[in-house]
């Protein structure tokens, strides 16, 4: 089984793949209508965010403030991973636009797997990213689809990449302005080389299940446990896994800044996870763990793999063991 995905050879016959591969494609037509995300809507009061240099890894995040006063430096690369139409309606000036749908394989029977080297390259190209790049990424969602991209720049070598704490939401707040101007950047260009120290297959974790040196969290929520993908999916979770919904990640209110320093360690620690282990995260899908990818390494763990089949291969794996959900259900704040 493949640990990235990549282009699928189709047989004469139909076959299981080509089977999951229409689900998938069906799943994506979906999404590409607006069924599948939806931004979260953030509510409350605003926050505050902490002191970075609270975190082991300060460099994963920047403030508004730096953004602004770097705004201009000739070797930033900002990229909004908004969707479409709220990137039209008004970004950070000098952002371009992804989308995190382009970081996903088309022609694969798992839904949400990491595109391969080609499309990826494509995506750091029209980015303008190049090796000299202090590349910063922000979304309206909590950071969710920027973060998927964080981590498929750490998976392709390139590591020189932070998140605007508090996304959009943390920009507009401090009271700078948004644009509706799109910059014309010129073209990018990066070596990419897959780093195995930050994403792992359905096989190798297999082979880790009773590692007394492994971890496995689990970021769903209750109600993406619930998820089946029209019986596709079954009901349960990979052997030994904490519950840790991704949801608990940032602070409540109406901007989505990661939680207190010492806050997310606790959520960690007190569930098991600790640093000497090796953590391997997974979540309804690829794109969806890797929030929880950053706020570990956010903290200063070393070794964090994401699982990018995650549940949609996983759960759709008959063949995979799988241990019942927790009789009660995971709170989210």
């Amino acid at each position: 089984m493949a640990i990235v995905a990549s282009a699928v050879k189709i047989t004469q016959r139909p076959s299981l793949t080509a089977i999951f591969r229409s689900l998938a494609t069906i799943l994506l037509l979906v999404c590409l209508a607006g069924g599948c995300r939806n931004a979260t809507r953030f509510s409350g009061p605003a926050g505050t965010p902490s002191d970075p240099t609270g975190y082991a890894n300060a460099n994963l995040l920047v403030s508004a403030a730096w953004l602004n006063e770097h705004l201009h430096d000739p070797d930033l690369r900002l990229i909004d991973l908004s969707s479409n139409g709220v990137y039209h309606d008004g970004h950070i000036s000098g952002a371009v636009h992804l989308w995190w749908q382009d970081t996903i394989e088309l022609h694969n029977e798992v839904y949400g797997m990491m595109a391969g080297a080609p499309e990826i390259e494509k995506l750091v190209t029209s980015a303008g990213i190049t090796p000299r790049s202090r590349v910063v990424l922000y979304d309206d969602n909590g950071d969710r689809w920027a973060s998927r991209f964080l981590w498929v720049l750490n998976a392709n070598g390139f590591e020189n990449v932070s998140l605007l704490n508090g996304g959009q939401q943390a920009w507009q707040a401090s009271g700078y302005d948004l644009t509706k101007s799109s910059p014309t950047v010129a073209t990018g260009e990066l070596d990419l080389t897959l780093d195995y120290k930050v994403l792992i297959g359905a096989d190798t974790l297999a082979q880790h299940l009773h590692d007394p040196g492994y971890v496995i969290v689990d970021n769903r929520t209750p109600g993406e446990q619930a998820e089946n993908w029209y019986g596709k999916l079954r009901s349960g979770r990979i052997p030994g896994s904490k519950q840790i919904p991704w949801t608990s990640l940032t602070e409540a209110g109406s901007i989505p800044y990661f939680a207190d320093p010492a806050a997310l360690r606790a959520l960690f620690v007190d569930a098991g996870v600790t640093p000497d282990k090796t953590v391997i995260v997974y979540g309804l899908d690829g794109v969806s763990a890797a929030q929880t990818y950053v706020a570990l390494k956010l903290l200063g763990y070393p070794n964090v793999l994401l699982y990018d089949g995650s549940w949609s291969e996983w759960g759709a794996d008959a063949n995979l063991p799988i241990d019942p959900l927790p009789a009660q259900p995971v709170s989210t704040k």
